[in-house]
């Protein structure tokens, strides 16, 4: 069966170490290539891309434990909130998977949230316990997985539904019955809205199709001189200014509109220099941009062929590769 390509230019960047190209390459291949998917999960777990790590980690749970712990962690480490519940239940011992879960909670993850709220009830703190389910039933975050039949519906499947039934149980076992119907009103508005959207509406943005890449052929040389020779603020105006101009002249689509930023290839076959660029591009990445000597690196590398330039938002740094293997 023959399967649509992603596009070249994305190909090109991930190639050449962008790592957003590289997460959308490994959306891009999931569904019908799971080796092609890790390997590009991989490559951008490596360079710094927390959601990449937990990926590979959920990927790798099945048969590889101890690398899906590992990623797991570094995942959570770099700051990923469903990595850091994922620690939080396969935490090496009681106090890490503790601290990971508080830290989950206060990071703002609302199913951390309800179970410690939980943990704190059965421990017979129901000021503590009651703030946490509070803060779970009053999330206002979109994340929600549709039950698989009614009875687990009935059951109060959403982390903010099971939070208002635990409050409204705390609340009555403390005799605050005026305050506990309050909650059960909340949960069964709570519940109807659950069963009634449709899961697709909640699917983020992030794990969309890939976008059609607009890939032009343009100067690299004057791009990065019009930020050197302007005032800062007015050179990162220009600069976003010709992004967007060039981003018109391009062939767009639906799937460019719908799925955010889109990758732009500036080349310049004279001074054989590369720029692979979103179109959201950062003002810190545009400052570090203007401050390259292009020409001292060309002169670095005058046998080496093609330099390509690629922001690695990780270390907040260019990263410059060259056609050899070793770059």
């Amino acid at each position: 069966m023959a399967f649509e390509r992603p596009d070249p230019g994305l190909e090109q960047a991930a190639a050449c170490g962008d790592s957003r190209a590289m997460m959308r390459l490994a959306r891009f291949f999931e569904d019908w290539n799971p080796e092609q998917s890790q390997r590009w999960f991989h490559d951008a777990a490596e360079v710094g891309e927390s959601e990449a790590m937990y990926r590979l980690a959920e990927l790798l749970t099945k048969g590889q434990a101890d690398q899906a712990r590992h990623w797991y962690r570094r995942a959570a480490e770099a700051g990923h909130l469903e990595a850091m519940y994922a620690m939080s239940r396969i935490g090496d011992n009681l106090e890490e998977r503790g601290r990971w879960l508080r830290r989950a909670a206060h990071s703002g993850q609302v199913e951390a949230k309800l179970e410690l709220g939980r943990a704190l009830r059965d421990r017979s703190l129901p000021q503590e316990a009651e703030r946490w389910l509070r803060a779970a039933a009053e999330d206002n975050g979109e994340r929600w997985v549709e039950p698989l039949d009614l009875a687990a519906t009935d059951a109060g499947l959403g982390p903010r539904h099971q939070a208002c039934l635990d409050l409204v149980a705390l609340l009555t076992a403390q005799g605050r019955f005026d305050e506990a119907d309050q909650w059960r009103g909340r949960a069964r508005r709570i519940l109807r809205w659950e069963t009634s959207v449709n899961r697709s509406f909640f699917t983020r943005s992030a794990t969309g199709t890939v976008v059609v890449t607009a890939a032009v052929t343009t100067a690299v040389i004057p791009f990065v001189h019009a930020l050197i020779s302007k005032a800062a603020e007015d050179a990162y105006g220009q600069a976003r200014a010709l992004v967007q101009r060039m981003l018109r002249r391009s062939p767009s689509s639906p799937s460019e509109t719908n799925n955010g930023a889109t990758l732009l290839i500036a080349d310049d076959p004279d001074a054989h220099i590369t720029l692979c660029l979103w179109s959201d591009v950062t003002d810190e990445a545009l400052r570090a941009l203007a401050s390259l000597d292009l020409d001292e690196l060309t002169a670095q590398r005058p046998d080496r062929g093609r330099i390509r330039l690629v922001w690695n938002s990780a270390t907040a740094r260019w990263q410059i590769r060259g056609d050899h293997p070793d770059q």
